[in-house]
Protein backbone atom coordinates (compact mmCIF):
# COMPACT_ATOMS: atom_id res chain seq x y z
CA UNK A 1 0.00 0.00 0.00
CA UNK A 2 2.76 2.55 0.28
CA UNK A 3 4.35 1.43 -2.55
CA UNK A 4 1.34 2.29 -4.60
CA UNK A 5 0.85 5.95 -2.19
CA UNK A 6 4.57 6.49 -3.32
CA UNK A 7 4.11 5.28 -7.08
CA UNK A 8 0.80 7.69 -7.64
CA UNK A 9 1.29 10.04 -5.37
CA UNK A 10 4.90 11.35 -6.36
CA UNK A 11 3.81 12.27 -10.19
CA UNK A 12 0.76 14.03 -8.89
CA UNK A 13 2.42 16.08 -6.25
CA UNK A 14 5.22 16.96 -8.56
CA UNK A 15 2.77 18.01 -11.16
CA UNK A 16 0.83 19.99 -8.81
CA UNK A 17 3.93 21.77 -7.84
CA UNK A 18 5.09 23.17 -11.06
CA UNK A 19 1.66 23.46 -12.88
CA UNK A 20 1.37 26.96 -11.25
CA UNK A 21 4.71 28.24 -11.80
CA UNK A 22 4.28 27.44 -15.37
CA UNK A 23 1.14 29.08 -15.36
CA UNK A 24 2.86 32.18 -13.82
CA UNK A 25 5.41 32.51 -15.99
CA UNK A 26 4.07 33.77 -19.27
CA UNK A 27 2.11 36.42 -17.09
CA UNK A 28 5.48 38.20 -15.80
CA UNK A 29 6.61 38.29 -19.51
CA UNK A 30 3.59 39.79 -21.54
CA UNK A 31 2.26 43.46 -21.42
CA UNK A 32 -1.36 43.43 -20.62
CA UNK A 33 -3.79 44.71 -23.70
CA UNK A 34 -4.24 48.38 -24.08
CA UNK A 35 -6.88 50.42 -22.91
CA UNK A 36 -9.26 51.37 -25.72
CA UNK A 37 -8.59 54.62 -27.40
CA UNK A 38 -12.10 57.09 -26.95
CA UNK A 39 -14.19 59.59 -24.43
CA UNK A 40 -13.64 58.17 -21.03
CA UNK A 41 -16.34 56.03 -19.80
CA UNK A 42 -17.13 55.58 -16.23
CA UNK A 43 -19.38 52.33 -14.86
CA UNK A 44 -23.35 53.52 -14.02
CA UNK A 45 -24.56 52.54 -10.62
CA UNK A 46 -28.04 51.74 -9.53
CA UNK A 47 -28.83 54.16 -6.37
CA UNK A 48 -29.37 52.29 -3.22
CA UNK A 49 -32.90 54.13 -2.86
CA UNK A 50 -34.59 54.93 -6.37
CA UNK A 51 -34.48 58.89 -7.55
CA UNK A 52 -38.06 60.33 -7.19
CA UNK A 53 -40.07 59.45 -10.43
CA UNK A 54 -43.15 61.04 -11.37
CA UNK A 55 -46.25 58.44 -11.37
CA UNK A 56 -48.54 57.53 -14.37
CA UNK A 57 -50.87 55.43 -15.40
CA UNK A 58 -51.15 52.86 -18.28
CA UNK A 59 -53.66 54.09 -20.99
CA UNK A 60 -57.01 53.59 -19.61
CA UNK A 61 -57.95 51.37 -22.39
CA UNK A 62 -55.25 48.65 -21.09
CA UNK A 63 -55.97 48.68 -17.27
CA UNK A 64 -58.41 45.76 -16.58
CA UNK A 65 -58.54 45.92 -12.62
CA UNK A 66 -57.13 47.98 -9.58
CA UNK A 67 -54.83 51.37 -10.25
CA UNK A 68 -51.71 50.07 -11.54
CA UNK A 69 -50.03 53.70 -11.27
CA UNK A 70 -46.41 53.39 -12.34
CA UNK A 71 -43.00 55.29 -12.06
CA UNK A 72 -39.74 54.90 -14.31
CA UNK A 73 -36.55 55.84 -13.39
CA UNK A 74 -33.87 56.09 -16.28
CA UNK A 75 -30.57 55.11 -14.55
CA UNK A 76 -28.94 55.19 -18.03
CA UNK A 77 -29.51 55.88 -21.84
CA UNK A 78 -27.14 54.97 -24.61
CA UNK A 79 -26.30 57.65 -26.94
CA UNK A 80 -28.14 56.31 -30.22
CA UNK A 81 -31.75 55.62 -27.48
CA UNK A 82 -31.24 51.72 -28.20
CA UNK A 83 -30.26 50.57 -24.71
CA UNK A 84 -31.85 51.90 -21.44
CA UNK A 85 -31.80 50.65 -17.67
CA UNK A 86 -33.35 51.61 -14.69
CA UNK A 87 -35.84 50.97 -11.85
CA UNK A 88 -39.47 50.70 -12.65
CA UNK A 89 -42.48 50.13 -10.25
CA UNK A 90 -46.09 49.23 -10.03
CA UNK A 91 -48.89 49.52 -7.46
CA UNK A 92 -51.33 46.49 -7.50
CA UNK A 93 -53.54 46.38 -10.59
CA UNK A 94 -53.63 44.22 -13.86
CA UNK A 95 -53.20 45.50 -16.90
CA UNK A 96 -52.67 44.55 -20.44
CA UNK A 97 -49.12 44.95 -22.02
CA UNK A 98 -47.15 44.89 -25.36
CA UNK A 99 -43.60 44.96 -25.51
CA UNK A 100 -41.93 46.81 -28.06
CA UNK A 101 -38.15 46.20 -27.04
CA UNK A 102 -36.69 43.09 -25.69
CA UNK A 103 -36.42 43.24 -22.20
CA UNK A 104 -34.43 41.74 -18.84
CA UNK A 105 -36.35 42.49 -15.55
CA UNK A 106 -35.00 41.30 -12.15
CA UNK A 107 -37.81 41.58 -9.45
CA UNK A 108 -36.71 43.47 -6.13
CA UNK A 109 -39.69 43.80 -4.71
CA UNK A 110 -43.33 42.22 -4.64
CA UNK A 111 -45.14 39.09 -6.81
CA UNK A 112 -46.50 39.65 -10.34
CA UNK A 113 -48.57 36.90 -12.38
CA UNK A 114 -47.17 37.57 -16.34
CA UNK A 115 -49.65 36.01 -18.71
CA UNK A 116 -49.13 35.59 -22.52
CA UNK A 117 -51.45 36.04 -25.27
CA UNK A 118 -52.17 31.97 -25.42
CA UNK A 119 -53.06 32.06 -21.52
CA UNK A 120 -49.61 30.60 -20.32
CA UNK A 121 -48.83 32.25 -16.49
CA UNK A 122 -45.79 32.62 -14.77
CA UNK A 123 -45.75 34.21 -11.12
CA UNK A 124 -42.78 36.24 -10.20
CA UNK A 125 -41.39 37.09 -7.00
CA UNK A 126 -38.56 39.23 -5.35
CA UNK A 127 -35.18 37.49 -6.83
CA UNK A 128 -36.80 36.30 -9.55
CA UNK A 129 -35.25 37.17 -13.49
CA UNK A 130 -36.16 36.85 -16.45
CA UNK A 131 -36.36 37.83 -20.27
CA UNK A 132 -39.34 39.48 -22.04
CA UNK A 133 -39.19 39.45 -25.76
CA UNK A 134 -39.80 42.54 -28.12
CA UNK A 135 -43.68 41.20 -29.58
CA UNK A 136 -44.77 40.01 -26.06
CA UNK A 137 -48.50 40.55 -25.76
CA UNK A 138 -50.38 39.27 -22.75
CA UNK A 139 -51.24 40.61 -18.68
CA UNK A 140 -49.45 41.76 -15.61
CA UNK A 141 -51.13 40.98 -12.65
CA UNK A 142 -49.70 42.88 -10.00
CA UNK A 143 -50.46 41.29 -6.73
CA UNK A 144 -48.30 42.97 -4.21
CA UNK A 145 -46.64 46.43 -5.11
CA UNK A 146 -43.38 45.62 -7.71
CA UNK A 147 -40.19 47.12 -7.76
CA UNK A 148 -37.71 45.99 -10.95
CA UNK A 149 -34.52 46.72 -12.46
CA UNK A 150 -35.47 46.75 -15.93
CA UNK A 151 -32.51 46.93 -18.99
CA UNK A 152 -34.44 46.97 -22.25
CA UNK A 153 -32.96 46.86 -26.20
CA UNK A 154 -34.38 47.84 -29.19
CA UNK A 155 -35.60 50.93 -31.35
CA UNK A 156 -39.34 50.46 -29.87
CA UNK A 157 -42.34 51.47 -32.52
CA UNK A 158 -43.64 55.04 -32.44
CA UNK A 159 -46.89 55.02 -30.42
CA UNK A 160 -46.33 51.62 -29.27
CA UNK A 161 -46.99 51.08 -25.75
CA UNK A 162 -44.22 49.67 -23.28
CA UNK A 163 -43.28 48.17 -20.29
CA UNK A 164 -41.67 51.48 -19.17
Amino acid sequence: MIKQLITSSGPLLAYLGVVPLLRMVPFLTREPPPLLDGPLQQTVDFPMVQPPADTYLPPFSTILSGNPAQTATYIHRSPDGLFAAGIWTCRVGKFRIDFDRDEFIQILEGVVTVTDAEGSSRTYRAGDAFVTPKGFSGTWDVIEPIKKHFTWYGAGEAGGFSAV
